[in-house]
Protein backbone atom coordinates (compact mmCIF):
# COMPACT_ATOMS: atom_id res chain seq x y z
CA UNK A 1 0.00 0.00 0.00
CA UNK A 2 2.86 2.29 0.50
CA UNK A 3 3.75 1.54 -2.33
CA UNK A 4 1.15 2.35 -4.46
CA UNK A 5 0.83 5.89 -2.65
CA UNK A 6 4.17 7.09 -2.86
CA UNK A 7 4.10 5.54 -7.02
CA UNK A 8 1.00 8.14 -6.83
CA UNK A 9 2.78 10.95 -4.91
CA UNK A 10 5.53 10.35 -7.75
CA UNK A 11 3.25 10.15 -10.96
CA UNK A 12 1.00 13.30 -10.09
CA UNK A 13 2.43 15.36 -6.62
CA UNK A 14 5.76 15.64 -7.64
CA UNK A 15 4.99 16.43 -11.16
CA UNK A 16 3.51 19.77 -9.89
CA UNK A 17 5.39 23.02 -9.01
CA UNK A 18 6.06 25.07 -5.47
CA UNK A 19 2.69 27.65 -6.65
CA UNK A 20 0.75 25.31 -7.89
CA UNK A 21 1.21 21.99 -5.20
CA UNK A 22 0.46 25.40 -2.53
CA UNK A 23 -3.02 26.33 -4.66
CA UNK A 24 -4.03 22.72 -4.24
CA UNK A 25 -3.71 22.82 -1.00
CA UNK A 26 -5.70 26.11 0.08
CA UNK A 27 -8.13 24.60 -2.61
CA UNK A 28 -8.62 21.67 -0.23
CA UNK A 29 -8.79 23.62 2.78
CA UNK A 30 -11.67 25.70 1.19
CA UNK A 31 -13.44 22.76 -0.39
CA UNK A 32 -13.20 20.05 3.18
CA UNK A 33 -15.35 22.28 4.96
CA UNK A 34 -17.55 22.85 2.08
CA UNK A 35 -17.83 18.48 1.66
CA UNK A 36 -18.22 18.27 5.34
CA UNK A 37 -21.07 20.62 5.50
CA UNK A 38 -22.70 19.20 2.16
CA UNK A 39 -22.30 15.42 2.78
CA UNK A 40 -22.55 15.59 6.67
CA UNK A 41 -24.05 18.07 8.69
CA UNK A 42 -26.65 18.90 6.18
CA UNK A 43 -27.97 15.58 6.25
CA UNK A 44 -27.99 15.19 9.23
CA UNK A 45 -29.73 18.88 10.30
CA UNK A 46 -32.56 17.76 7.89
CA UNK A 47 -33.38 14.60 9.44
CA UNK A 48 -33.32 15.65 12.93
CA UNK A 49 -37.04 16.45 13.29
CA UNK A 50 -38.27 13.39 11.62
CA UNK A 51 -36.13 11.63 13.92
CA UNK A 52 -37.65 13.63 16.54
CA UNK A 53 -40.87 12.87 15.84
CA UNK A 54 -40.68 9.34 14.87
CA UNK A 55 -38.96 8.24 17.91
CA UNK A 56 -41.46 8.06 20.50
CA UNK A 57 -43.65 6.20 18.16
CA UNK A 58 -40.95 3.53 17.66
CA UNK A 59 -40.35 3.58 21.87
CA UNK A 60 -44.32 2.73 21.97
CA UNK A 61 -44.05 -0.26 19.54
CA UNK A 62 -40.82 -1.42 21.05
CA UNK A 63 -42.72 -1.06 24.25
CA UNK A 64 -45.75 -2.72 23.06
CA UNK A 65 -43.89 -5.54 21.10
CA UNK A 66 -42.20 -6.17 24.38
CA UNK A 67 -45.35 -6.65 26.39
CA UNK A 68 -46.93 -8.94 23.65
CA UNK A 69 -43.52 -11.10 23.74
CA UNK A 70 -44.41 -10.99 27.65
CA UNK A 71 -47.72 -12.59 26.81
CA UNK A 72 -46.44 -14.94 23.78
CA UNK A 73 -43.78 -16.77 26.97
CA UNK A 74 -46.63 -16.83 29.55
CA UNK A 75 -49.04 -18.56 26.94
CA UNK A 76 -46.05 -21.10 26.03
CA UNK A 77 -46.14 -21.86 29.47
CA UNK A 78 -49.54 -23.01 30.00
CA UNK A 79 -50.77 -26.40 29.85
CA UNK A 80 -51.94 -27.49 26.40
CA UNK A 81 -55.00 -29.64 26.16
CA UNK A 82 -54.73 -33.04 25.14
CA UNK A 83 -56.34 -33.54 21.25
CA UNK A 84 -58.74 -36.32 21.92
CA UNK A 85 -59.34 -38.76 18.99
CA UNK A 86 -62.93 -39.29 17.58
CA UNK A 87 -64.26 -41.61 20.13
CA UNK A 88 -63.06 -40.33 23.13
CA UNK A 89 -64.16 -36.63 21.15
CA UNK A 90 -67.66 -38.77 20.97
CA UNK A 91 -67.79 -39.83 24.01
CA UNK A 92 -67.46 -36.13 25.84
CA UNK A 93 -69.98 -34.43 22.89
CA UNK A 94 -72.59 -37.09 23.93
CA UNK A 95 -72.39 -36.65 27.50
CA UNK A 96 -72.54 -32.65 27.40
CA UNK A 97 -75.33 -33.05 25.42
CA UNK A 98 -77.27 -35.35 27.86
CA UNK A 99 -76.55 -33.27 30.45
CA UNK A 100 -77.71 -30.03 28.33
CA UNK A 101 -80.77 -31.87 27.22
CA UNK A 102 -80.31 -31.54 23.49
CA UNK A 103 -81.84 -34.01 21.07
CA UNK A 104 -78.11 -34.84 18.60
CA UNK A 105 -77.06 -37.11 16.72
CA UNK A 106 -73.61 -37.48 16.82
CA UNK A 107 -71.59 -39.57 14.48
CA UNK A 108 -67.41 -39.97 14.08
CA UNK A 109 -66.27 -37.44 11.03
CA UNK A 110 -62.70 -37.41 10.45
CA UNK A 111 -59.75 -37.91 12.09
CA UNK A 112 -60.23 -35.99 15.95
CA UNK A 113 -63.36 -34.66 14.82
CA UNK A 114 -67.44 -35.52 14.84
CA UNK A 115 -70.32 -34.78 12.94
CA UNK A 116 -73.36 -33.32 15.13
CA UNK A 117 -76.98 -32.71 13.48
CA UNK A 118 -80.28 -32.07 15.38
CA UNK A 119 -83.81 -31.00 13.58
CA UNK A 120 -84.51 -28.44 15.94
CA UNK A 121 -83.01 -26.83 18.89
CA UNK A 122 -83.17 -23.29 20.24
CA UNK A 123 -81.07 -21.21 19.31
CA UNK A 124 -79.96 -19.95 22.63
CA UNK A 125 -79.49 -23.45 24.44
CA UNK A 126 -77.10 -24.18 21.02
CA UNK A 127 -74.68 -21.10 21.72
CA UNK A 128 -74.76 -21.65 25.64
CA UNK A 129 -73.76 -25.64 24.57
CA UNK A 130 -71.46 -23.95 22.22
CA UNK A 131 -69.75 -22.40 24.70
CA UNK A 132 -69.76 -23.98 27.62
CA UNK A 133 -68.24 -26.88 24.83
CA UNK A 134 -65.66 -24.72 24.82
CA UNK A 135 -64.60 -23.79 28.05
CA UNK A 136 -64.88 -27.36 29.93
CA UNK A 137 -63.63 -29.54 27.04
CA UNK A 138 -61.98 -27.27 24.62
CA UNK A 139 -64.08 -28.98 22.40
CA UNK A 140 -65.25 -26.00 18.71
CA UNK A 141 -67.13 -25.85 15.89
CA UNK A 142 -64.58 -26.37 12.86
CA UNK A 143 -67.82 -25.80 11.00
CA UNK A 144 -71.54 -25.15 10.90
CA UNK A 145 -74.58 -24.86 8.98
CA UNK A 146 -77.59 -23.56 11.10
CA UNK A 147 -81.03 -23.16 9.41
CA UNK A 148 -83.96 -21.49 10.89
CA UNK A 149 -87.22 -23.43 11.52
CA UNK A 150 -90.87 -22.78 10.97
CA UNK A 151 -90.74 -22.36 14.97
CA UNK A 152 -89.41 -18.46 16.61
CA UNK A 153 -85.94 -19.33 17.88
CA UNK A 154 -85.69 -22.70 16.78
CA UNK A 155 -82.76 -23.59 14.40
CA UNK A 156 -81.59 -26.74 12.43
CA UNK A 157 -78.19 -27.38 13.46
CA UNK A 158 -75.27 -29.68 11.19
CA UNK A 159 -71.81 -28.85 12.80
CA UNK A 160 -68.53 -30.51 12.84
CA UNK A 161 -66.49 -30.09 16.58
CA UNK A 162 -62.73 -30.07 16.84
CA UNK A 163 -60.79 -29.96 19.65
CA UNK A 164 -58.01 -28.42 18.12
CA UNK A 165 -56.15 -31.42 16.26
CA UNK A 166 -56.19 -29.23 13.19
CA UNK A 167 -54.20 -26.15 14.70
Amino acid sequence: MKALLARLKARHWDVLGATEQKTVIRGAWILLPLLMYGLLWQPAHQALPKLQTALPQLRAQAAQMQSLAGQVQSLRQQAQPAVLDSDALKIAVEKAASEANLPLQIVPGEPNSVRISADSIAFAQWLQWQRSLEQTHHIRVSSAMLVATTETGMVKVQATLTNGADQ
